[in-house]
């Protein structure tokens, strides 16, 4: 079980694959997605009945704990919150208590067909967090020598259409959009994890959240930079806010183009 959102239910493709075949418990709209993880037979709604077997809650929030479970996630919610409050050690990453409540080895991506490489910029502006999103996307689009597309989900319309691409319906479209693409640039988002799951070398853009809290730490198997400035208020956030608390956003806006443009060459030779 993982009920959402699209990171996380991404990254547990890490160790379905280990498990034998697995029905996987989510929300109607990731199904099509985890029938493309390794070792997923069905995808179950919340309403469905489960077969006999092993039950691996990778949530563990109060819907999950409705359902019986032979293991559960470790949340670690105190170790998350004391990290922005004080500043603290990260929680472990994610994949790794992914893989400690199902009592198996993760394996390292990709976990879904990969996808074809070319030349192009793929590029995810979006972010649910207004203090996720980097402001200097066109700038970086104009920068990219070669074809450039932008992707993104339900709300990231005005985003997407500004850097001239649209926002597909479902994910075999957002991951086809992926085709051809030579490195994928996004925030601390849903859709940079499900390039890494499909292959894609990736440049992940963190502000109030940091590489390190858990959500970066894919093993070996597909390049990954992530880009970050090193700033005393960060993170403030496990997930990110509407706004800055410091008022500045230091920690996106003064991210330049060029760092971006370096660290997204780099990855797509």
């Amino acid at each position: 079980m993982r009920f959402s959102s699209l990171g996380d239910v991404g990254l547990a493709a890490s160790v379905t694959g280990a498990l034998g075949e697995v029905a996987f418990r989510t929300l109607p709209r990731y199904h099509d997605l985890v029938r493309r993880f390794p070792g997923v037979v069905c995808a179950l709604g919340p309403a469905d009945a489960a077969p006999p077997g092993r039950v691996v809650d990778l949530h563990n929030n109060l819907r999950s704990r409705q359902y019986r479970a032979d293991t559960r996630l470790s949340r670690q919610d105190w170790r998350r919150r004391s990290r922005v409050w004080f500043k603290t050690a990260p929680a472990d990453p994610v994949i790794l208590r992914y893989a400690r409540a199902a009592g198996v080895v993760a394996s390292p991506p990709p976990w879904l067909p990969r996808v074809e490489r070319g030349s192009a910029l793929v590029l995810a502006p979006g972010a649910a967090h207004a203090t996720k999103r980097w402001p200097y996307w066109k700038e970086l689009a104009a920068s990219w020598d070669g074809p450039v597309r932008a992707i993104g989900g339900p709300g990231d319309e005005a985003l997407v259409a500004a850097l001239g691409g649209e926002v597909e319906s479902g994910f075999e479209r957002t991951l086809d959009a992926m085709q051809g693409g030579a490195v994928l640039v996004a925030g601390d988002t849903g859709l940079l994890h499900l390039g890494v799951a499909a292959g894609l070398p990736v440049v992940g853009l963190f502000g109030p959240t940091t590489a390190e809290d858990g959500f970066f730490t894919y093993g070996a198997g597909v390049p990954a930079q992530a880009l970050e400035l090193p700033l005393s208020c960060r993170p403030c956030s496990r997930f990110g806010g509407a706004e800055c608390p410091v008022g500045d956003h230091a920690c996106l806006r003064d991210l330049p183009v060029e760092r971006v443009l370096a660290a997204a060459l780099a990855m797509a030779r």
